[in-house]
């Protein structure tokens, strides 16, 4: 009998046929039947099948349909396919180079606002923005005084980070710098500028990357460094290492003053003159062809002028004494600071805290109507800062067209008040800890922006920051920190990311009441980074 399945037609062969025949020896007419079959099958007929008398209606099987070849994509769809293959590749290049720059710098990244504080430091002197390890952004570089209320602090130098603040480096030192300057001269021929730091310690060059010290000016047959000196200029390449030489001067306490020259490369004395001028000798300016010098005795001053090769022959040649006559100099005495056709004037004004002022005026160069001028009483101001941005739509819209200006910097006093008591300027406290009294100053650090175009100008008072000021007796006057002269040049404007737009550096140090620690007053010393462009239309529209 007959099987059935669902899956084709049982047809059963003829009884001649073995299992090792091959389908060459089936009869035609067989192979033709069961191929029509077949087709009728695929065709859908329904066929009933006869096998020895019995019959079995077949069952219907419907075949799945072949799909036809699918046509060329068209151009929208092209479109999208490569927009696709396209976002999969911009997914990588975000994690791989822009998500990790804001902490390793290794590619473009814009800087945010920051602001970090460092404690039992006052941080001094000029800002030097100086080469990072990282090629997008910039670091900073400068002084720092101990703190006068702790035996253990120490004077030195530091260098933060400048896309976020954090310390490189630092150099402690057991007496302080008074000057440091990361842009005159390369000692190590690395196409980097090194930082120069002069101070009681003597003259020393440091790589600003990583604060490494590369040497000491000295003089070969002694060993101790040479100090009394004054702060260099520079002078060509002497004796052919590459790296050009140093020029400064020195004044010793036996009253001889001195020219000399020390190698840039390895901070040895090359060659020294005496000067037969008596008093302080001190380099005014320096040219292509000549140097200006002075000679101070008595507060008179005595201007000369020596051609540097003449000054070069002498000094190797090991002459005379070098004494020329006195020239016709006068140092450029004008005041202010100069900015796109207006002059800002500064006068300070009296002795703070007592009784002291800031003059300033505002000065249009070409048109007199233009000018203003104001005070502020109890105040002293600091060196100012200037910025121009480069005009866009945007900022012509949010600033009126202000895009240039100044930012000043004023400490004010706290003036006494007999209806409010509380406010004097002036305190003294006893301080158990090291027996002594304090006198304990109060000053408001103002910060003010003004900014101007062709026919008008904007004040903006930015911000106020309470200082408290401790004042310590020495001797026979008292000695304050942190100290007007200290922060005189606590403002820089720059572009630390180098993406064209500016940054505000500051600083600023005070000291803090804490009780749980072993000196009560602590002295810190922040410093911040704003983005000046983006914030400076949000204080011109609070300002309106």
């Amino acid at each position: 009998m007959a099987n059935h399945t669902s899956q084709g037609v049982y047809a059963p062969l003829p009884q001649s046929l073995s299992d090792s025949d091959s389908e060459k020896d089936i009869p035609i007419a067989v192979r033709t039947k069961f191929s029509d079959r077949l087709n009728n099958i695929h065709n859908g007929v329904h066929e009933t099948v006869h096998h020895n008398g019995y019959v079995s209606p077949l069952q219907m099987m419907k075949l799945p349909e072949v799909r036809k070849v699918t046509p060329s994509m068209s151009i929208k769809r092209k479109l999208c396919f490569v927009f696709s293959i396209a976002i999969c590749f911009l997914t990588i290049i975000v994690f791989l180079w822009v998500i990790p720059c804001s902490e390793s710098g290794t590619c473009p990244v814009r800087i945010s606002n920051w602001e970090n504080q460092h404690d039992g430091i006052e941080l001094t002197g000029k800002i030097n923005v100086v080469k990072s390890a990282f090629k997008n952004t910039a670091n900073l570089a400068l002084l720092f005084k101990q703190n006068l209320n702790s035996a253990d602090s120490q004077n030195g130098i530091i260098s933060v980070l400048g896309n976020n603040g954090a310390v490189a480096w630092y150099i402690n030192q057991a007496k302080a710098s008074t000057n440091l300057n990361c842009y005159l001269i390369d000692v190590n021929g690395d196409d980097i500028n090194d930082c120069l730091v002069l101070g009681e310690m003597g003259l020393e060059a440091i790589d600003p990357i990583s604060g490494t010290v590369f040497w000491h000016a000295h003089n070969h047959s002694q060993s101790v460094v040479m100090d009394g000196l004054d702060f260099p200029v520079i002078l060509q390449d002497l004796n052919y290492d590459n790296i050009n030489e140093i020029l400064t001067t020195t004044n010793s306490i036996t009253g001889e003053s001195k020219f000399l020259i020390i190698s840039g490369k390895t901070g040895i004395l090359l060659g020294e003159i005496s000067v037969a001028h008596a008093g302080v000798l001190a380099i005014i300016e320096i040219n292509a062809s000549s140097v200006v010098y002075s000679c101070t005795i008595n507060n008179d001053t005595i201007y000369h002028r020596i051609s540097i090769s003449d000054l070069i022959s002498k000094i190797f040649n090991r002459g005379e004494t070098l004494n020329l006559p006195r020239v016709k100099f006068t140092p450029d005495s004008r005041t202010g600071y100069v900015l796109n056709g207006r002059k800002l004037i500064m006068n300070n004004v009296g002795t703070c805290p007592d009784n002291c002022r800031v003059d300033i005026a505002l000065v249009d160069e070409k048109k007199s109507q233009n000018n203003i001028a104001w005070s502020y009483q109890n105040s002293y101001s600091f060196i100012p800062a200037s910025f121009s941005f480069k005009q866009t739509k945007s900022n012509l819209s949010s600033l009126k067209g202000h895009v240039n200006g100044f930012i000043l910097k004023l400490w004010q006093w706290f003036g006494y008040n007999r209806k409010d008591k509380t406010r004097r300027y002036l305190t003294k406290r006893y301080i158990p800890a090291n027996n002594s009294t304090l006198q304990i100053n109060s000053i408001m650090e103002r910060v003010v922006l003004i900014t101007f175009n062709n026919s008008n100008f904007h004040v903006i008072n930015a911000s106020l920051t309470e200082v408290t000021q401790l004042c310590f007796p020495n001797e026979t006057k008292l000695v304050c920190q942190p100290s007007m002269e200290n922060q005189n040049s606590s403002l820089l404007i720059t572009d630390l990311d180098m993406d064209g737009s500016q940054e505000l550096v500051s600083y600023s140090s005070t000291y803090l009441k804490r009780d749980d620690l072993k000196e009560s007053w602590q002295l810190v010393s922040n410093m911040k980074v704003i983005r000046l462009e983006a914030e400076l239309p949000k204080l011109y529209e609070v300002a309106k």
